[in-house]
């Protein structure tokens, strides 16, 4: 058996992408196995973030029976296994992918689901083919509003919702809705903060996930701890990290 999370949000733009990346490369930390796959169809946006350009089979290809799901696997040079979007626009509909998820080449797995935001469509489709899901948002009130109709539809689909991911927290910032007014507007826990961090940007540019770029970021040591968290495992931060912040904030 897979198991698969599908990674949801209300809106566009909270950093849903990023999350999926991370969280997957987290988890292959943990020594698990773990396949990142793209089914937001219409923007494809995880391989062009890992810098992968390249894809001569793809989900689309896959959901169209034109091809198998092994066929559609590709690894980042850290490793990473993804299955991308294509990235020609096509109208392809997810409705199969319920079955394709259930294919025995994913048994062992836990499967990383991307998905479009908003309540499209191929998102339903998607909610009903994941057994699991986490929510990635924005501490702002609009995006908490697009949590709360994300989180009713979700469950009108069957899926669980397991947590809430706060994306671009700044804890300096008081004018921004704070973890125990999302947890009570929603009914959902937070599992995750996912701090404002260069390091996410760094990565970005360099299409390598955080996670592998700096053991040390603030950002990479909360993923671990989600991920840890999804896991049922204990997490250890790094030795000396209080030593390397330390003497990191001399050299600004």
């Amino acid at each position: 058996m897979n198991r698969t999370i599908a990674i949801i949000s209300g809106k566009g733009g909270v950093g849903k992408t990023i999350v999926t990346a991370n969280l997957s490369a987290a988890l292959m930390q943990f020594k698990k196995n773990v396949i990142a796959l793209d089914a937001d169809i219409k923007m494809s946006g995880l391989g062009l973030q890992l810098g992968m350009y390249y894809f001569p089979v793809t989900l689309s290809d896959v959901l169209m029976q034109k091809a198998n799901i092994f066929e559609a696997v590709y690894i980042h040079p850290s490793g990473l296994r993804i299955i991308p979007a294509s990235l020609c626009a096509q109208d392809v509909r997810v409705s199969r992918l319920k079955d394709i998820l259930n294919d025995q080449f994913l048994d062992g797995n836990i499967v990383l689901v991307d998905s479009p935001p908003g309540l499209e469509k191929n998102t339903l489709s998607i909610l009903k083919a994941c057994k699991e899901l986490l929510i990635v948002t924005i501490p702002e009130i609009p995006a908490i509003a697009d949590v709360m109709k994300t989180i009713v539809a979700a469950k009108k689909a069957g899926a669980k919702p397991i947590g809430i991911i706060v994306n671009r927290y700044k804890r300096s910032e008081k004018n921004q809705i704070s973890v125990k007014e999302i947890e009570s507007a929603c009914n959902v826990p937070v599992i995750g903060i996912i701090p404002e961090d260069k390091t996410i940007q760094k990565s970005i540019f360099k299409r390598v996930p955080a996670v592998f770029l700096d053991q040390y970021s603030a950002s990479t040591i909360e993923f671990k701890k989600i991920a840890a968290n999804l896991i049922e495992e204990k997490y250890l931060p790094p030795k000396f990290l209080s030593f390397k912040r330390f003497f990191r904030g001399l050299k600004k």
